[in-house]
């Protein structure tokens, strides 16, 4: 549910108002069984134009009505499978072009390469590359917030500092993946609570990310989880539980064609907001969940 206050509805000189929602897709482990959405405007349905993210859109532009302020829900019914191995999907069309170079703040420069080099100079297979890039993040990078900057996804952060939150893990895993041409992808949702039938999700997001093994599909990663629980270390190369909700793929995302990758987000989970083009930030957000008896 998004809140949007009376100063926003009514600033002076608005004219005008564009929300961007980030929505569920289904895909070989999340289905997304009904979608039911309650707005005091008109919207519709669009996909990004790079990974085709599915996202609710309202745009408006001279039609606020006077309410001292604006509700928007949405609500879904998913039903999530833990991920076990490979699979395909219908994005692997886009794995060539967004996922083997560098975007926003996921680079491959030269420190990247011969990280990469020194890593895999002895291995050919894909997945043992893959593999001891995962045990170089694991072990080079520590689940530490204490240092400003964490939560970007900033790979030169991370190289930097050693240290970030779940973001910047899979960050550096991915620009060392793509530096070994290995086609690799950031996913963004909410981790639901294992142990709660119903209640708030409080996390503001959580991420990992998966690579592409010609032949055999995709497999996920998770090494944020992996240095948490130690004894899952090799449960989260190419294996994730079902208690996450998959929300958007990729990094620096343009919500329409004609937004430019500078006006690209970083990534997307929570709603985007602007007025009169400038973003904006001063709406509230709430996140629930009720988890129904599997049949």
């Amino acid at each position: 549910m998004l809140t949007l206050p009376n100063e926003t509805i009514h600033k002076n000189g608005l004219n005008k108002l564009s929300i961007w929602i980030p929505l569920p897709a289904s895909d070989s482990y999340q289905s997304v069984e009904s979608l039911k959405i309650e707005s005091p405007w008109s919207y519709k349905i669009i996909h990004d134009p790079d990974f085709n993210n599915k996202i609710l859109f309202i745009d408006l532009t001279d039609s606020l009505e006077k309410k001292s302020q604006a509700i928007i829900k949405w609500k879904y019914k998913i039903i999530r499978k833990e991920q076990n191995g490979f699979s395909f999907d219908d994005r692997d069309r886009f794995s060539d072009k967004l996922f083997l170079s560098e975007r926003g703040l996921v680079i491959i420069d030269n420190r990247i390469r011969e990280i990469e080099k020194k890593i895999t100079s002895s291995i050919t297979d894909p997945f043992e590359k893959a593999k001891a890039i995962y045990n170089y993040v694991l072990t080079h990078v520590d689940y530490d917030t204490s240092v400003p900057g964490w939560g970007n996804g900033d790979v030169e952060y991370v190289c930097k500092v050693g240290k970030g939150n779940c973001t910047d893990f899979h960050s550096l895993f991915i620009s060392l993946l793509r530096a070994a041409g290995i086609p690799a992808r950031f996913q963004i949702g909410f981790p639901v609570p294992p142990e709660e039938n119903s209640g708030i999700l409080v996390k503001p997001y959580h991420c990992w990310a998966e690579f592409f093994i010609e032949g055999k599909g995709w497999t996920p990663v998770d090494i944020s989880e992996a240095w948490k629980y130690p004894e899952k270390k090799k449960y989260y190369l190419g294996n994730l539980d079902k208690d996450r909700i998959l929300i958007s793929t990729g990094r620096g995302i343009r919500l329409l064609p004609d937004k430019s990758e500078e006006a690209a987000l970083n990534y997307f989970v929570k709603p985007y907001v602007e007025l009169d083009g400038i973003s904006y930030e001063q709406f509230e957000i709430e996140r629930s969940f009720a988890k129904t008896e599997e049949k």
